[in-house]
Order: structure tokens, then sequence, then C-alpha cells
């Protein structure tokens, strides 16, 4: 049994009927209170005192139900989850100092359709709950509900007029330990758009200074099977076999593993958009990120004025989107993200201390920094002042099924050393350098890798001698098939191929070069003890507890 509270400045016996229809005859009681201006909070705690069942909803008396049993629902919702004490179609887990509940949409929870001269759409907060409830601070007024035993606080009735009643009663409650929280299986239509005015912006000054000791306040968001973390993943491009893209494949492919909902958002072509769509990975180009639609010249906007056509390579926001956290990498991207979805708390990887693509972003939305080894940590500090709490040394992800001891026999006479990586004005200086080296000790050289701003043809003829122990191979994907068949590996900094060669257990040449590539000096790596810390398990599992730790 459930008993329904509205007020309404002329008496509306079809609305009163509508709701006894949707609530669901005669499991329900209709308190309808005539107010000429007096202010909602007089009438709710008459509601409240006056009303038979311990279950009350208050709603606006412009809404339509479009869901029926609403009181069956309700009381369900109730039973199941007996720690609750109010529960609402919108609210939010963030409640800032100036008490505007919205302020953190990724914070927000709840589905409210509005209809508004003519027009329908739902404004989206989050996800379809199901029949579950998603804990909050605060839920809106529009339509809320109380379980009248479970309560310890009443309506303020020093809040006058018409707003900002629900924020206050429902965070007075939260304080005294009554659980709030967000349902999504009653669909309402709002038949107006929620507006604020002065009334409204003076009880939210009397709130705020009211509660400035306990303000701001949030509650941890809980992941589990039912609520996914959505993590939307930027990077410059998300095409090729290069340690970044590989990077933000293994990166995808842990998230998805751990239960989270990932999207791509990059310049994007094969083979790595292919191997990522079977993970089941959402992926959006950088022209279009999702949320947003690139104009053309033919497809309109409809607003107030009229419809006017798009403006042919302008980038327009159509609908809002709800992400947990941004993970960007490269600083162009980072800066656009960070516009894009200014309201959505950011960790950024930086994957190198050399390259100006790689310069960090500082702004207070990037909550860390992840440093893929120890020395872009120190740089971030020494050269960008960045504090040291806010950065964590993530080494990069590597999987540990592909990469591997071998158990088969070695089966050639001459010793052979790896390099992988793009044949660029980075690497040059160290290509010519190992094969160089090799040459000396009688010993291969296999090159594997894309050609960018360097040609293999122009390196050898820059070295001058004989390359026949040299071989290049291109752009590989089974990169382990070539780690497997050398002796040791070669790479630049801390790069992958050292540690994907570790973990097959070859030991690695390990160049440290400047931002023009010169090399400044150069050691052989034995396997270190502690291997496992690359392994794509342990470091996705890190990097999702930064995520937490951002989220609480």
């Amino acid at each position: 049994m459930v008993s329904v509270v509205y007020c309404t400045r002329e008496s509306k016996p079809e609305h009163s009927e509508h709701l006894m229809k949707m609530f669901g005859y005669p499991k329900v009681e209709i308190l309808e209170y005539v107010n000429k201006g007096e202010g909602l909070t007089k009438y709710y705690q008459k509601g409240l005192d006056e009303s038979k069942y311990d279950i009350v909803v208050f709603l606006h008396d412009d809404i339509l139900l479009e869901t029926k049993q609403v009181a069956k629902k309700l009381t369900k919702l109730y039973e199941k989850n007996p720690e609750y004490g109010i529960l609402g179609v919108a609210g939010t887990k963030y409640l800032s100092e100036t008490g505007r509940w919205w302020e953190k949409r990724d914070r927000m929870y709840g589905r409210v359709y509005h209809t508004h001269e003519g027009k329908k759409w739902l404004s989206s907060y989050s996800d379809d709950l199901g029949n579950r409830l998603e804990e909050a601070i605060t839920v809106d007024g529009v339509f809320f509900s109380v379980h009248k035993k479970r309560l310890k606080k009443g309506f303020n009735k020093d809040v006058k007029g018409f707003h900002f009643y629900d924020i206050d009663f429902c965070f007075s409650n939260f304080l005294e330990g009554v659980k709030v929280g967000v349902h999504t299986n009653i669909k309402i239509n709002h038949m107006s758009i929620g507006e604020t005015n002065q009334e409204w912006e003076d009880n939210r000054e009397i709130f705020a200074e009211k509660y400035k000791e306990n303000l701001p306040v949030t509650i941890k968001k809980v992941f589990g099977p039912h609520n996914k973390m959505k993590v939307l993943i930027g990077c410059l491009s998300f095409a090729n076999l290069t340690g970044s893209e590989m990077y933000i494949y293994e990166l995808a492919k842990g998230l998805v593993n751990n239960n989270c909902e990932v999207t791509i958002c990059s310049q994007l072509g094969n083979p790595m958009a292919n191997k990522v769509k079977k993970l089941g990975v959402k992926l959006y180009n950088m022209s279009e990120p999702p949320g947003y639609k690139l104009g053309d010249g033919q497809w309109v906007l409809n607003l107030p004025q009229g419809a006017v056509p798009s403006e042919k390579g302008k980038l327009y926001k159509v609908s809002d989107v709800n992400f947990d956290i941004l993970h960007l990498n490269h600083k162009p991207v980072t800066e656009h993200f960070l516009m894009l979805y200014p309201e959505t708390e950011a960790i950024c990887t930086i994957h190198s201390e050399v390259i100006d693509l790689e310069q960090p972003v500082i702004n207070n939305q990037i909550k860390k920094y992840i440093a893929i080894r120890p020395e872009i940590k120190d740089f971030l500090i020494d050269d960008y002042g960045i504090n040291e709490s806010k950065i964590e040394v993530i080494y990069n992800p590597i999987d540990s099924d592909r990469f591997k001891p071998s158990n088969g026999t070695k089966n050639w006479k001459s010793k052979r050393t790896l390099f992988v990586g793009t044949i660029d004005y980075l690497r040059k200086n160290t290509i010519i350098d190992l094969i160089k080296y090799t040459s000396d000790s009688n010993g291969e050289f296999w090159l594997v890798g894309k050609e960018n701003d360097v040609k293999v043809s122009n390196i050898f003829s820059e070295y001058g001698h004989d390359t026949s122990h040299v071989k290049y191979f291109g752009p590989q994907n089974n990169v382990e098939n070539y780690i497997k068949q050398c002796d040791e590996t070669a790479g630049i900094l801390l790069g992958r191929t050292t540690i994907e060669g570790w973990l097959c257990g070859k030991k690695g040449w390990i160049y440290d070069i400047d931002s023009e590539g010169y090399i400044l000096s150069k050691s052989l790596h034995d396997v270190p003890d502690d291997v496992d810390k690359f392994d794509n398990n342990i470091v996705c599992e890190k990097i999702i507890n930064e995520y937490k730790k951002v989220l609480q």
C-alpha cells in the first residue's frame, strides 16, 4: 500500500485519476493539496503526517507515469532493500560545497523523460539499473518516495517556496545515516523542463552555508557485474603495432577482462581496430568522439529558431555520454578530450621523456599521471614540477601467455640480436650501432618494425659497410616468435621489446638516448628477479586500482 502526495495551484482530479490507475487501484491513497503559493515543505510535511501508509510518494503535478503497478514496484524495492529510506528517479553520488547536485555528471544516476513544446526526450544520467538500486546522497524532487519508519528527519519548513526542499530533506537524512537510492524501473515523463530562478539560488546559498562543514561529500562508486566501470581511452593513433598502440591494446584487453566497459577514440585503422573489436571494445574515430557529430553542411540542428544546417567541419555536441574516467595518452589528444569532457576526471599515461608528443598536460582534471618507467617519473617532477603524489610508476603491460620461455632447443649457430621498433630518427643511431656490434661479434642482426621517417636502405648506406648479416622483416604481429629465435634483444630506453624478451628469458641491451636519438649510454641487462611486475594482469589491476582511487 502506497500514499501519494502532490501539490497543485488548482485541483486536478484528472491527475489523481491518472495516478490511481498507474499506481494500481486500490493499493494507493492520493493526497492532493491545493497550494496557492505557500511553498512545498508545509504541505509535504502535512502529507507525511496524514498519510496512512508507510511508503509515501511525493511528485510534481505535471508528470505522467509511463509505468504501471508503481505501488507494487516500490513496495518490492523497499522490501528487498530494508536499509534504504528514500528513493528517487534521479540523483547523485556527489554533492559539492555549492549544493548543485548536477556538477559532476559522471556521478549522476537515473533516467527521466521530458516533454516540452511538443518534443519529448530522455535525460539519461546513467544506464538502466533494472530492478536494482544505486546508492546516492540526494534525489530530485520531481518524483521520490520515502519509507516513514526509516526516516530520521522530516521536511524543513524553513525552506521557503518551491525549490531546494528536496536537497535539504535528503541531505539532512543522509547525514543521520538514512540510505538514499536511485531506481530506473519506474518511468516518468516530466511535462516541462527544470529551471532555476532567484528563489532557487537564494535557497541554495542558505543550504550551502548551513552545511558548509559537511560539504563537499561523495559516495564511493561500486563496480560489479551489473555496474561496469566505463573507461574512455584516447590516443593519437590506434592502427599499427607501435609501442603506444600495443600499450592501448593490452590495456583495453586487461580492462575488459576485469569487467570494464571500454571505448577507444583515436585515428583508427587495422590491424589494431579489428583486434579490439573481437574483445567487445567500442571504437570511435577522432573526428567524431562519443556524444559529438561532425558538421557536413547538410544535416540540421533543431534550434528554437528553427532548423539550422550544420557547419561543415565543426564538431557539435549531440548527446550526453557518461564515462567514469578518461584514460588519455599524448599531449594533443589529452588537451582535446579535456575540453570535450570537462566533467569527467582523467588519468594520463606518459610513454616517453624524449618525445614532444609525450609532454604532460597540466590540468586539475587530471588526477594521476602514469609513468611507464621511473625515469619518466623523474622527468615529470624535475621538468614540470608535478607533485610526486600524483605520479605512479606502472610498467608497460605485456601478455605473459604470448611472451614466455620456449621449451625448444637452440638450432642456430651465430648469436642473434633482435631489435623491434619503428624505424625513425630516434632509433637510427641505435640501429647503426647494433649493426656494427653484431658485425664485430660475427653475429646476426634481426630488425623488425615499420619504416617511418627513416628508410632501412638509408641506414645501410650511412653505415657504409657489409650488411649481409642484417635481416629486415618489416612490421610483424607475432613478435614473440622472433624473440624466441634470438639470443638477446635490444631497444631504446626500457621499451616493450626488452620486457618481452625478459619474459621469454632473454637478456636485453638498453640504449639510453637523448631527444635527438644520440646514444648516451648502453648496457646489457639480465632478466630481473621481479619480471612478473610487467605481466598484463598485474599491470591492469594496478591501473584499475588507480581509477578507483580517483573515483573515490
